[in-house]
Formats: C-alpha cells, sequence, structure tokens
C-alpha cells in the first residue's frame, strides 16, 4: 500500500523524520500543512499521508523478516499500560481499522488493507474533520514508529510487535500532534511552504528504517 499523491508521501516521510530526529519545530510545522489542507479534499489527503505511513511501517517489517517475509503470517499482540493483553475489538473504531490496515498489507491483502483504510478516515471532513484528521495521522504516525524501531532489533522476530516510542519521541507525539478545532489554521501555518515531492532516496539514504518501494511506484 503505498500513496500515490507524491505530497503526501513528502509529509509522511517528512513526519516520520521529525520524530525520529527529535525535530520539534519540524513536526509542528509539517503538522500545520495537514491543518491548512482545504477542507473538502481532508479526507482524502489524509487517506494518503496515513497509507505512505503504514508503506514505511509494513516495508520495514517485512525487510526485517529476512527469507521468512515471503511465507510469514503477521500478527499483533496488543498490550494496555499494566501488560495485559487487549482484544482488538475492544479499540476504538479509528484505531482497530488503522491497525486491520496495516496487518492486512503486512499479510498481502490489498483490498482488505483499502478498506480498512476507508474506515480508519471515516470521520474526516465532518463537523470535527481537522481535529479528527490530525488524530489519525497521530495515530498512524505513532504506530509506524514503533514498527520502526521494533524492525531494527537484532532479534526482531521474537520482540514484543509494538514497543513504546523513547521518552523524546513520546513527549514531542503527546505534546505536539495535537491541533484543536478552534485554532485559526491560516493564521497558524503563514510562512509555512507546501511540502514538495517526495525523495523516497533521501529517505532511505538519512534513515535505513524508512523503506523506498520503488517498485510499487513504477
Amino acid at each position: 500500500m503505498r500513496s500515490e499523491d507524491p505530497e503526501a508521501q513528502a509529509t509522511a516521510h517528512q513526519l516520520v523524520h521529525c520524530v525520529l530526529d527529535a525535530d520539534q519545530i519540524g513536526l509542528t510545522e509539517t503538522l500545520e500543512t495537514v491543518a491548512a489542507h482545504p477542507a473538502a479534499d481532508l479526507r482524502g489527503y489524509v487517506r494518503e499521508i496515513v497509507a505512505e505511513l503504514i508503506n514505511v511501517a509494513t516495508t520495514a517489517v517485512r525487510e526485517s523478516a529476512g527469507p521468512l517475509r515471503d511465507r510469514a503470517a503477521f500478527a499483533i499482540d496488543l498490550r494496555d499500560d499494566g501488560n495485559d493483553q487487549v482484544g482488538i475489538d475492544d479499540l476504538e473504531p479509528p484505531v482497530r481499522a488503522t491497525i486491520r490496515a496495516m496487518l492486512a498489507d503486512l499479510n498481502d491483502s490489498p483490498e482488505d488493507a483499502s478498506f480498512q483504510l476507508d474506515l480508519a478516515v471515516r470521520g474526516v471532513g465532518e463537523s470535527t474533520g481537522l481535529e479528527t484528521g490530525l488524530d489519525t495521522v497521530r495515530r498512524a504516525l505513532t504506530m509506524t514508529i514503533g514498527l520502526l524501531h521494533w524492525s531494527e532489533q537484532t532479534e526482531p522476530l521474537e520482540a514484543v510487535m509494538y514497543p513504546e516510542p523513547t521518552a523524546d519521541e513520546a513527549d514531542l507525539l503527546e505534546q505536539q500532534l495535537a491541533v484543536t478545532d478552534d485554532q485559526d489554521t491560516d493564521e497558524d501555518t503563514a510562512g509555512v511552504e507546501p511540502v514538495g515531492e517526495a525523495n523516497p532516496a533521501d529517505v532511505q539514504e538519512q534513515h535505513r528504517a524508512v523503506p523506498d518501494n520503488d517498485d510499487e511506484s513504477r
């Protein structure tokens, strides 16, 4: 699952880099470009960003599986703060849909992944569309960062699939990703340049864990 929108690709890659680099200012500015997107197109734009974040995460997981990736069946072990198992059906619908979209993509079910992605962005563009859209991006970004860290572990297939972000990353994700719907986004985003076309080669060079699916983009 890869976004076909170059702007959404670039936005997703920038979000990942900003968290990995602990770039608070860059993260805020990149999210402001999402907030400044026309309301009528916000749902589609958020969908493309989340699709690219899922692509980044699932490609890293597949690569970490090595020779097993072509015959592996991927699953996820959900835990709460007390390390107790949580059933996926107990999660809020957008959270559940985002996780299922990632799992469907990992298990080579593109139609299911697309369907779940539609469910994940269902509320975007309604009365609380901006806040919902940013929450959806935040959720996918948090999952992506967790899976990138997981894929870098020495024995990733024996590790917990969804580790906690580092302290710095958690602070960024908690403090900087929320933009309330009563903010004047036109004023807040003044001077923020639009995100340019994605350059997956630069992404791969700067962070090994952020993959490039050249074959899919051709």
